[in-house]
């Protein structure tokens, strides 16, 4: 029997790209980042634990033996007395209610004065229903609540107008309006802005103008309220505004525009505008020249 001839075997070889070429993959840099993120934090731990006290660090030591339930032993709530506003200024630690605390109070404080100016935006309302003076001016008063607090307006109506035509003298049921309202702004410990303010048809007159008008007819307003025994120490602000404001939907020569305003100021709205005067007062490059 003839010799079969092996079949003949064919080797391919294949060559593979390394060195150089092999450092271009991105791999390493992930594991470098990783590596980068891991120093950082252990760098992070060790410093706050180097500036950590024994007691803070007896504390954390506790709390991974026994968990929240260290906190509860009498080792654990002197920590948590003294520590527990955190080991760094500023922080809050282990303390569970810190401004969260804070911030419900003041919450609450303004939930409630908000209920106490209702009642007082009430009381006026009733007082012009049932008084039958007041009654025939009660279309002539609105009251609604701004980001001041809550603003009662009153508005000189046809031939019902609340001064002398040009003047700042008022007209004696226009007086009685205001010594009214008066009485019961009195029952409150809040500050008010009153408020003067005229249509645009300009004043005639030499050398007087709108401006002059709104704030005399606001000095007049004061006094009347003052005639009641309110207390002087409760008026923030007087203020004369011309037509600068004019009444939503109306036309700025609209006689309604001759109004005087009298605001009820929230204590949480003049504790921001106290906090905001004084850090330009604090800050000079804020201010305008």
């Amino acid at each position: 029997m003839a010799d079969k001839k092996a079949p003949e075997v064919k080797v391919k070889y294949v060559k593979k790209k390394g060195g150089h070429a092999a450092a271009h993959g991105g791999a390493w840099k992930v594991a470098y980042a990783d590596l980068v993120t891991a120093m950082m934090a252990f760098f992070l731990l060790m410093w706050l634990l180097g500036s950590a006290s024994k007691s803070t660090k007896e504390g954390i030591a506790g709390f991974m033996r026994e968990g929240a339930s260290f906190f509860d032993t009498e080792r654990g709530k002197s920590i948590l007395a003294e520590y527990g506003k955190g080991i760094l200024p500023g922080t809050r630690g282990l303390d569970t209610q810190g401004d969260d605390g804070d911030k419900s109070e003041a919450e609450d404080a303004n939930e409630a004065e908000r209920k106490a100016l209702e009642m007082l935006k009430k009381a006026i309302e009733k007082a012009f229903d049932t008084d039958r003076l007041l009654s025939a001016f009660k279309d002539q008063i609105s009251l609604d609540f701004t980001e001041e607090g809550l603003r009662i307006q009153i508005k000189d109506k046809g031939e019902q107008a609340l001064f002398d035509s040009g003047s700042d003298h008022l007209k004696p049921y226009a007086q009685s309006i205001l010594q009214e309202i008066a009485k019961e702004l009195a029952k409150m410990k809040n500050h008010i802005v009153v408020g003067g303010h005229t249509d645009s048809v300009p004043y005639v007159g030499t050398g007087y103008t709108n401006w002059d008008l709104s704030s005399a007819r606001a000095n007049s307003a004061l006094r009347a309220i003052l005639s009641t025994n309110f207390p002087q120490a409760q008026v923030k602000r007087v203020t004369g505004y011309a037509e600068t404001l004019p009444m939503e939907n109306l036309d700025p020569r609209d006689p309604q525009n001759r109004r005087l305003s009298i605001i009820v100021l929230s204590s949480y709205y003049e504790a921001k505008q106290d906090a905001l005067s004084k850090s330009i007062g604090s800050n000079p490059s804020k201010t305008r020249h």
